[in-house]
C-alpha cells in the first residue's frame, strides 16, 4: 500500500494529465455520438447516457483527488451534470434517433416472399409499437385500446400461421396503421427484388390499360386493399398492379390472367412470374417505347400573352435555390408583360417543403398573412408550434397584384395541400380542380425506420398540422371551382376568359 501511494505521490502530475484526457474523450464522444447517430449509424440510446454518467463520475473524482477551487468543484459538476443529462433527454425524445431521414441503410433486407420465424416477427411488431409510441403525436399517453387490440390480434394471426413471409408481416402491419386515418404513417412495398411485368410498356403504347386480373376489377382491387391502405381520402390509394410484390401481397399467386382495354377493344393474357423483370430492365423496354423528351426542372414556369396567363409547374415541393429563382424569373416575367392571372400546377405533386408556400407569396401584395399552428411530438415533450401572423418578407419590386388560382387534383399531397390551404384561407386566390389528398387537421413531417429483422420501410407522421382558418369546418382544402383534375386547364380557361 506504501508502495502505491508513493508511485500515486510521484506521478500525480501524469495522473493528472491522463484524468483531464480521459474526460475530455468522455465528453467529446457524449456530445459526438449524437449527430453520428443521425447521419452515420443506430445505436441504443443507453450507450450515450452511459457514457453521460461515465464522464460525470470521472469529473466528479477529479475535483475530489486534485486540489482545485471550492467554486470550481461545485459549479463545474453542476454545470456539467446538467449538460449531461440534458444529452440523454435528448436520445430518448429526439424523433429521428435510429431513423433513415440522414443515412443510408446497410441492414437486413428481406425480399417479399422470404419466410421469417414468428419470433423475428413478433420483434419487428413491437419493435414498430415503440416507434408509435415514442414518436407519432396520436399516442402522446401510449397506443389507444383500438390499436393496441389490432396489434395483438395481427400477432395472434401470425401466430397460426404455418409459413410467414415478409408481405404476410407486412399486411398485419398495414391493418393496424390503417386504423389511425393518417397517409403520412406507412409501410411500403420496398424490396429489393420486386419484379414488374415486362409487358406494360407496350400495352400502354399501344393503348391499352389494366381493368382486371384474373377476373377481378380494378374498381374491386381497389376496394380489397383498403384495409391494408393508409389513407385520408379513397383517392389517394394507389396499387402498382405490374407488381409482383404487390399481387403477392394482395393475395395473387401465379398464372394470373390480366384484362386490357383500349376503350373499344378487350383481351385477356395471362402470365407466370417468368414474365416479370427486375426494375432496371423494365425501364430499359418502357425506354424502348418513348422518346425520352428533354427532362424538365421540379419545377418550370409558362406564358400565354393572349390569356394574360403565367403557370408556375411544381412537380414536388422542393425549397431550394432553384425554385426561389424560378418563381422570381417568373413573376419578373409577368410584371414586365403586365400578366394578369397567375396558376400555380399542384396536380400530382406529392408534397415536400411547405416553404415553398411561403417563398410564392412573398410576390403578393400583402404585408402580413397567417400560417398554421402544429405539435410536434418528441416523446414525453410535444412542442407547440403557433405561428399565427407572419411578417411577409414582400418583393416589393415584382409585387403582383393579379388573380392567384392554385390547380389541384388527388395526388395534391402534404406540403402541396399546404400551398393550397396558405392561398385559400388567407383569401389571396382560388383553387381549381379537386380536393388535395390530406385532412387540413392531420398528421405530417415524418421519420422513416427499418425494422430490424425484415429491413421493412416504416415512415411516421411526427406533427399534428391544424387548419389557418379554424372558422372553417371542412376537413380538406375544398375547391372554388370544383372539377376533374384533366379538366382543370379548361376551367381556368372558361375562368379567366
Amino acid at each position: 500500500m506504501i508502495g502505491i501511494k508513493t508511485w500515486l505521490e510521484n506521478n500525480r502530475k501524469i495522473i493528472k494529465i491522463v484524468s483531464l484526457l480521459v474526460i475530455s474523450v468522455l465528453a467529446i464522444l457524449t456530445f459526438a455520438l449524437i449527430p453520428i447517430n443521425i447521419f452515420c449509424i443506430n445505436f441504443p440510446e443507453w450507450i450515450v447516457v452511459l457514457l453521460s454518467v461515465l464522464f460525470c463520475s470521472g469529473l466528479v473524482s477529479y475535483f475530489i483527488f486534485f486540489k482545485t477551487k471550492l467554486v470550481t468543484k461545485i459549479i463545474l459538476p453542476i454545470v456539467f451534470a446538467i449538460v449531461a443529462t440534458g444529452c440523454s433527454l435528448f436520445v430518448y425524445a429526439f424523433p429521428y434517433w435510429n431513423s433513415y431521414a440522414f443515412k443510408e441503410y446497410d441492414g437486413v433486407w428481406l425480399n417479399y416472399d422470404e419466410v421469417i420465424t414468428y419470433k423475428a416477427a413478433e420483434e419487428d411488431i413491437n419493435e414498430l409499437k415503440r416507434y408509435l409510441k415514442r414518436t407519432h403525436p396520436m399516442f402522446k399517453n401510449g397506443l389507444s385500446q383500438e390499436v393496441e387490440n389490432e396489434f395483438s390480434m395481427s400477432l395472434n394471426r401470425l401466430k397460426s400461421e404455418n409459413k410467414i413471409t415478409v408481405n404476410d408481416l407486412r399486411r398485419e402491419i398495414q391493418t393496424v396503421l390503417h386504423l389511425m386515418g393518417d397517409a403520412h404513417t406507412t409501410t411500403y412495398n420496398n424490396y429489393p427484388n420486386d419484379a414488374y411485368l415486362k409487358v406494360i410498356p407496350q400495352k400502354n403504347f399501344d393503348g391499352y390499360s389494366i381493368t382486371a386480373i384474373n377476373g377481378k376489377s380494378v374498381k374491386q382491387i381497389i376496394d380489397d386493399v383498403k384495409p391494408y391502405y393508409c389513407y385520408e381520402t379513397e383517392d389517394w390509394i394507389n396499387v402498382d398492379l405490374g407488381s409482383l410484390a404487390t399481387l403477392d401481397f394482395l393475395g395473387y399467386s401465379e398464372p394470373f390472367t390480366y384484362t386490357w382495354s383500349n376503350g373499344e377493344n378487350t383481351i385477356e393474357q395471362t402470365y407466370t412470374a417468368d414474365d416479370f423483370v427486375s426494375w432496371n430492365d423494365f425501364v430499359e423496354i418502357r425506354n424502348g417505347y418513348y422518346v425520352p423528351s428533354e427532362p424538365k426542372e421540379f419545377v418550370y414556369y409558362d406564358i400565354d400573352e393572349q390569356k394574360s396567363l403565367a403557370v408556375l409547374t411544381l412537380t414536388q415541393c422542393t425549397y431550394n435555390q432553384t425554385y426561389i429563382n424560378c418563381v422570381k424569373e417568373m413573376f419578373a416575367e409577368v410584371k414586365q408583360k403586365n400578366i394578369q392571372n397567375v396558376a400555380v400546377d399542384l396536380r400530382g405533386n406529392g408534397g415536400g417543403n411547405s416553404l415553398v408556400g411561403n417563398e410564392f407569396v412573398k410576390y403578393l401584395p400583402i404585408d402580413s398573412y397567417y400560417d398554421g399552428s402544429f405539435d410536434w411530438r418528441w416523446n414525453y415533450i410535444t412542442i407547440h408550434g403557433n405561428n399565427g401572423k407572419i411578417k411577409n418578407e414582400r418583393s416589393k419590386n415584382l409585387a403582383f397584384e393579379g388573380n392567384v388560382y392554385i390547380l389541384t387534383d388527388s395526388g395534391s399531397f402534404s406540403a402541396a395541400k399546404d400551398f393550397a390551404m396558405l392561398i385559400q384561407d388567407n383569401n389571396f386566390g382560388k383553387i381549381v380542380g379537386e380536393p388535395p389528398a390530406n385532412s387540413v387537421n392531420g398528421y405530417g413531417d415524418i421519420t422513416n425506420f427499418r425494422l430490424r429483422n425484415t429491413g421493412l420501410f416504416v415512415q411516421i407522421s411526427t406533427k399534428k398540422w391544424y387548419r389557418i382558418d379554424q372558422t372553417k369546418t371542412d376537413d380538406y382544402v375544398m375547391p372554388d371551382y370544383p372539377c376533374n383534375g384533366n379538366d382543370c386547364f379548361a376551367k381556368l380557361y372558361e375562368i379567366i376568359g
